[in-house]
This record gives structure tokens, sequence and C-alpha cells, in this order.
């Protein structure tokens, strides 16, 4: 394998082999997030000056760095083998990685740490020849100050800084002093890539393996990217947010007038919140949920009682502000309100909902950027449970992502961001992963959208090398042979009049952003022809299993529990509903129902003198006898599953449906038959009964007896998210049926003990001790009031021979 750079390296290669030569401090732009390729620039450096051997300190918290310094050995055009490689421990002592070709002893060549806090003592740092700084590394005031301090302290002679975010606290305390910066324009990069004559192909390994994906998105950048604004102009959340702010407004003012700090502590927190439920793109329950998880978020609806906490204990002079307070916090509970009515998607969760719709229905990928890892995993078990058809089929093209994660993400068509950025994180709005990149806001965020925009603007047209400059930047970039940034002959000059939010011919943001009073006549986005239509309202559980499991006279196949759009219950209709059964008997007890069982199939039976419950076989069943009936043990999963959502356990059951729909979609996407499935799955080792790869065919199971036979039919139909969750999925089926059957059990014993007058007090038994859940916290009755487990007084047993296999264990009325 070779290493293989992406085309915009070579030149940063070089840059980094002029710092060193000439002792200088430079600033590299990256085009992308991503400074993957340290360990190649660290070797330039020391290939610099082979007289000398001074290490070379790399910071980044990119270990895929030092992984593979640490692997090639050999594998490069600068030797790792002669540059052995070190990290920095705690305790500022150095941990070798590699070791010398012939020398255990020499010294290394490359220091790496992911930590700013890990700088190397004085008598290592003294020889260090040049620092590779990636500003992606954390930063904080008094590190960054620790930072420098080192550096001065032992006489570093140059340090490249690698820039993701050009208006991040790293660049603008260094741009001033630094002795040239460099940054990329998209003409530049259409020269270099039309001056690439490296043949690069999809199928050939490469290192770094993020080679490919960063050519991909250089290219990209120099095609040029569309920011357009998914703006949310109406609707009850809409109208929410506008008398929020105007609430919020109000209380700014009071807290300046009368001067308190109560006062002020309470604008801190309705802002926190304004700011969380505005990039709120999940439900909100969901939201609440992964949050309370998370050590150090805080709930929206948190936020809420934290107003009224501070509302409810104002006194002396802040007393006053009282008013604006309290109106404050009724805004807030508006706006809840608002969003957590089901019928209204005029929101950010319908617009991202929308944008989904449509680029699955094109086949292409969206990128849908969240805040943090809270609000990612909140709006995944959105979708996972309440679209869960739509989501079993496009889950490919949807990729979810924080800002942790997006320089890693692969490229898509479509990127859409939560809103204008966070301070920390503004540089999103430079990511290239999609050549349309599109801006969720509501009104009131438009003015800081417009100002994260003209700032970067503006620090990029300033940060760009002019060539009709003067200086040692022009002289060094010439003498480097400097790809040419702009087109031969245009007239450049950063103090050009271009509006704020248009980025010229420089690496900068386009976006048409309207006023807040005329934010209809924003620019069309590519999602626009589609609209989320919502039910009235959403079905109550009841509904659910009133909709969808069959009566007892019903002949439909076996019900799945289902909360999505669409309705589906994740099976096939069975080909051959009037396969016969032989050697049945039929049930009838007093309560003008009857049951049809193989003769073969089990009953209990339950005796109340004795107080015992025995099971029987069917044919052996007789008249007076009491049986316990379990008349619809799906319609039990069903409220096994609506407690563990209202307790907030929502991966459960999230993971626990995946494989069931996912299997669904991709039957039906290819088409295939009975007797397709069943090859598929033999191809893949498995020997079973027709019958059994029929259940699964038909999805007349919740989910198969044996871990390889689910394993095999993952492999079988690429369900690539059921195998890289396997586990999850697994385990979260076990874990529901396990509840389902000792709920079961328990009704059983409830159900015995009043036929048998042995009262069981007023214990109430644990069912699952991990999840906290007891007998007490599930109904255990269905929709129309009758219990899930009845026992019946058993008036007949006939053999009535074959029967079809739609009528086998269903309870049914009679007359």
């Amino acid at each position: 394998m070779d290493y293989e750079l992406p085309v915009s390296e070579n030149f940063h290669t070089e840059i980094v082999q002029a710092s060193v030569a000439l002792g200088k401090d430079i600033g590299i732009i990256t085009p992308t997030l991503h400074s993957g390729f340290l360990d190649y620039s660290a070797l330039a450096a020391l290939f610099q000056d082979m007289s000398s051997l001074t290490p070379v300190f790399i910071i980044s918290p990119n270990t895929s760095i030092r992984d593979r310094y640490e692997q090639l050995e050999n594998g490069m055009q600068y030797s790792t083998a002669k540059w052995p490689l070190a990290t920095v421990k705690a305790d500022k002592e150095l941990s070798d990685r590699t070791k010398h070709a012939r020398s255990s002893d020499a010294p290394p060549g490359v220091i790496f740490t992911r930590y700013s806090t890990r700088l190397p003592n004085d008598d290592i740092s003294g020889d260090i020849r040049t620092v590779l700084y990636d500003d992606a590394v954390k930063f904080e005031d008094d590190r960054w100050e620790r930072f420098q301090e080192w550096r001065d302290r032992n006489e570093i002679p140059s340090t490249v800084y690698f820039i993701r975010d050009p208006l991040g606290p790293v660049y603008q305390r260094v741009k001033d002093d630094l002795d040239a910066v460099w940054a990329w324009t998209p003409h530049g990069l259409q020269t270099i890539l039309s001056e690439d004559t490296e043949t690069r192909t999809k199928s050939r390994e490469t290192v770094p393996g993020a080679t490919k994906r960063e050519h991909q998105l250089i290219q990209q950048k120099a095609a040029g990217q569309t920011h357009q604004i998914h703006a949310c102009t109406d609707g009850p959340v809409v109208d929410a947010f506008a008398d929020l702010w105007s609430a919020f407004e109000e209380l700014e003012d009071a807290a300046d007038d009368i001067n308190e700090k109560q006062l002020y502590v309470a604008v801190g927190v309705a802002k926190r919140a304004i700011n969380g439920f505005t990039r709120l793109l999940s439900s909100l329950e969901y939201s609440d949920n992964y949050r309370s998880e998370h050590g150090k978020a805080t709930t929206l609806s948190g936020r809420i009682s934290q107003v009224e906490h501070i509302m409810d204990g104002l006194t002396g002079d802040a007393a006053a502000g009282r008013t604006p307070v309290e109106h404050v916090h009724h805004a807030l509970c508006e706006l809840r309100d608002a969003l957590t009515e089901t019928n209204s998607q005029k929101w950010k969760r319908g617009a991202v909902l929308t944008a989904m719709q449509k680029v699955v229905d094109e086949n292409e990928d969206l990128i849908v950027v969240l805040p943090d890892e809270p609000a990612r995993q909140a709006l995944q078990a959105d979708l996972r449970i309440k679209r869960t058809d739509f989501y079993s089929e496009g889950h490919q093209h949807i990729h979810l992502h924080t800002p942790r994660s997006l320089p890693n993400a692969e490229p898509a068509d479509h990127l859409l961001l939560y809103g204008p950025p966070k301070y920390q994180h503004r540089w999103l709005l430079r990511a290239p992963q999609a050549p349309y990149v599109g801006v969720l806001a509501y009104g009131h965020e438009l003015g800081l959208l417009h100002s994260q925009v003209r700032a970067l603007n503006n620090e990029m047209r300033e940060s760009t090398p002019n060539p009709n400059d003067d200086g040692f930047q022009s002289q060094l970039f010439t003498e480097l042979s400097t790809p040419n940034l702009f087109p031969t002959g245009d007239e450049i000059d950063p103090s050009q009049s271009l509006a704020p939010t248009s980025s010229g011919p420089y690496d900068g943001i386009s976006i048409e952003i309207p006023e807040q009073d005329n934010i209809e006549a924003g620019s069309e986005t590519p999602f626009d022809d589609y609209e989320l239509v919502e039910r009235e309202s959403e079905r109550s559980l009841d509904g659910i299993i009133d909709g969808s499991v069959p009566d007892f006279d019903s002949g439909s196949t076996t019900y799945s529990p289902d909360t999505s759009n669409s309705g589906s219950t994740g099976q096939r209709n069975n080909g051959d509903p009037d396969r016969q059964v032989e050697g049945c008997v039929e049930v009838r007890v007093k309560d003008k129902k009857a049951i049809t069982l193989r003769s073969t199939d089990t009953l209990e039976i339950v005796d109340p003198d004795a107080g015992t419950t025995v099971k029987k076989p069917a044919s052996s069943v007789r008249s007076g006898e009491q049986v316990v009936a379990v008349e619809d043990r799906d319609a039990i999963r069903d409220s096994v599953e609506k407690l563990l959502l209202d307790s907030g356990h929502l991966d459960i059951i999230g993971y626990a449906r995946m494989w069931k729909k996912q299997l669904h979609t991709e039957i039906e996407r290819r088409e295939d038959s009975l007797d397709d499935f069943i090859r598929r799955l033999e191809e893949e080792g498995l020997e079973k009964r027709r019958s059994t790869y029929r259940s699964w065919y038909y999805g007349e199971v919740h989910l198969p007896k044996a871990k390889d036979s689910l394993h095999a039919m993952a492999r079988a139909y690429e369900m690539e998210e059921v195998l890289g969750e396997f586990e999850n999925v697994w385990t979260a089926n076990h874990k529901i049926q396990n509840i389902k059957t000792g709920f079961i059990d328990l009704l059983k014993q409830r159900s015995q003990e009043v036929l048998t007058a042995n009262d069981g007090g007023d214990v109430d038994p644990v069912i699952d001790k991990d999840l906290d859940i007891r007998l007490s916290d599930l109904d255990p009755t269905d929709d129309s009031g009758e219990p899930f487990v009845r026992v019946h007084t058993v008036t007949s047993v006939e053999d009535v021979g074959s029967v079809s296999m739609s009528s086998v264990k269903r309870w049914r009325d009679i007359d």
C-alpha cells in the first residue's frame, strides 16, 4: 500500500518544510475540517534537515496520526524507522512507541500528544525543532497560556498551526504574530485538481484511509457549494417563539432597569432555555430522556423549571421584576405545549423529516448535524420509534452527526445544520461534506446567522494571500511555486465592496438571508416540493391495538405493534392462509368463546380445590375444567412496549423493532418470494424447517430462537444497521420477551389466586429488577377494559379434524 495524499497536502508539506528551514511560524487554514496527515508533515519536517536529530512535536486529538505512524515503519518516502515515535505521559515524560531501526536507545524523532495539557518537560523540549498544532485540540485559556509559556521558555524555532476554525480562539490569538498564512480559494483548488495526475480508484486500498474522502471533499469545495436557509415561517411553534422572544426582551429591559443579580440570572437561564428549544430537532420527550442521562446536559423541561424556581424566589428589589419573569415562564410553557402538539410539524423537526423523505425517495444521502450527542440520540430514537418503517427503509441514506463526528463524515448530497451553530462551532458553516448546505432557522435566528456569515467571510478575505502584496509572505509563497488562487489578471483587493453574506472568490459562505419581518421572501430549497402531512392526532396505544389486533373472529395475520405513520406491521400477507392443519380440537367455554388447537397444544387448567394449575394437552381437557386463557399475547407485548416508552427506555424499543422492519423492507425491495428467502438463508449456512422459514418470512415471530439465525438473516439481506447493533437488537428483544413472560405469569397467578380464594395480599411483585418494573406498572386490561388473562369454564371439547392455519390458536366469539 502506498501513502497517498489528497492534492492539497503536497503544498501543505512544502509550507511545513519552509517553516522548519526558515524558523518561521505559519498558519494553514485547511480546506476541509480534517488535519489527518500530520504524521507525513512531521516526517517532511525531519527530512528537511537530515543533519539534525531534533524531534518534531505533534499536538492533535486525531490519534489515527499516532497509530498510523506507529504501524507504518519503512512504509513511506520518509522512513519512520529512522525517527522513532514517542508520546507524552501525564508526568511529562515520554513513552516510546517505536524503536530506531539500528539503535534501541535512539531519541524519538516524532513526539505526539492528544492533550494540550501534556507538554514534554524542558529537558526534552529544548531539542524540539518545530510544533505542528491542530486547532481541533481542546482549547481553554489556561491551557493556551501554558503552551505559549512552554514555547517561549524552550525557544521553539517554528510552529505550524493547522486551522479548521478561522474564527476560533487559536487563530484569533496567533494570526497577527504569524509570519505567513495560507488559505485556499475555490479557484486554487481547481488549479491543483487540474494538475493532479495521480490515478485514484475506489477499489484500491490507500494509506491513510481518509485520503479518498478528503480528495472528494476538495473536489466538492472546488466545484462550489450552495448555502440556503430552511426557514420556519408560520404555525403554532413559530408564533410561540415570537411571543417568547418578545417576553425575553421585556425581561432583559427589566433586568437593566432594576440592576439586580437575580434578574440577570433569570435572563441567563431564560436565554439558555430559548437556545435549547431553538436547536430542538426531535420530539421533546426523547430530548428530555437523553439529556437527563447525560452528565453535563440539562433537559429542556428542566430549563422551564429553573425559570419557575427563580421566579418563586425573587426577593427585595428583584421582586419588582417578577412580572417579566412570569411572562417568560408562561411563554416557555406555551412553546413546550406547541412543540408537543402532534398535529403541528411546522417547525424544525418537520423540516428535517421532509428533507429525509425526499432524499430517500431520490436515492440521495443527507447529513443532519445536531448540536451534541444527546440531541443526536434523541433524533435517532425518534426516527426508530415514531418513523419505524420509513427509517428502516431509508436509514442508509440518513446520517446523523455532531460537531465531534462531522469532520470524519463521508460526502453526501445534502447537509442540514440544526441552525446557526453555537459560538464554538461556527466552523460548521465551512463544512465541505455536501454541495448543498441548508441552515434550519426561525425568524429570531436570522440576525445571528448574518453575523456569523459576515464574520467568517471577512476573516477569509483578510487571511487569503494577496498576490499583489509585498513582504515576506508573498516572497515565501512565490518561492514555493504557489498554486494560482485567483484567475489570471483579476484585480484582488480584500477591501473590495462584496456583500457581507457573499464569499466572492474566497473560501467563504454565500447565502441569502432575508429580514426577520420578511422571512417568507427567502430563497427556495430543494425540498420545497415536499410537504409533511400529519394526522389530526397520534393514535393512542388503545387505538393502535383496536386498529391492528385481530378480533376473536379475525383471520388476519399475527399483529406486530407499530407506531410509524404508515401503519404497516412489518409483515407480508401470508401466501397460504388456508393451509390445513390436521388433528385439531375445538375447546368451547361458558363465555361464548372458543379456540381451535392442535391436539398436542397445551392449556393451563386450574384446580380450585387443590389450589394448583396443571398444563394439559388440549385433547385431554374435559368439560367443567377451568382453563387459564391468554387471549392476545401481542396486545400484552404492546402494553409492555408502551410502558417502556412512557418510562423513557426508548433504545430498547428502537433496537427491538429494528431487525423485523429492515427485513420486511429488504424483502419488499428485492421482491423475494418465500423460496427466494429460503435460498438466501441456506446460502448463509442455515438448515431449518420450511415452517420456520415461513414464520420468519411472514413476520409471525418477534425474534428467531437462535442467535445465529438472526445474524444469518442480517447478512443475507445486508442489514448493516442490524449487524452493527446486533447485540443491542438481540438483548432488547429478550428484555421485552422476559418482561412480557413475567407479566403473563403474574397475571395467571393472580387469576388463579382469585379463583382459589388464595389472595396474594398487597404484594406488588417485581417483573424486571434492572428497569424497576412491577406488576402494578402494567395495565392488565385491553382497550375495551377486558383482562388480558382470564379464567374460563370449559363446556365442551370436540375433534374437528383439519382446519385452516389462520384459525388455529385464536379465541373467537361464538353464538
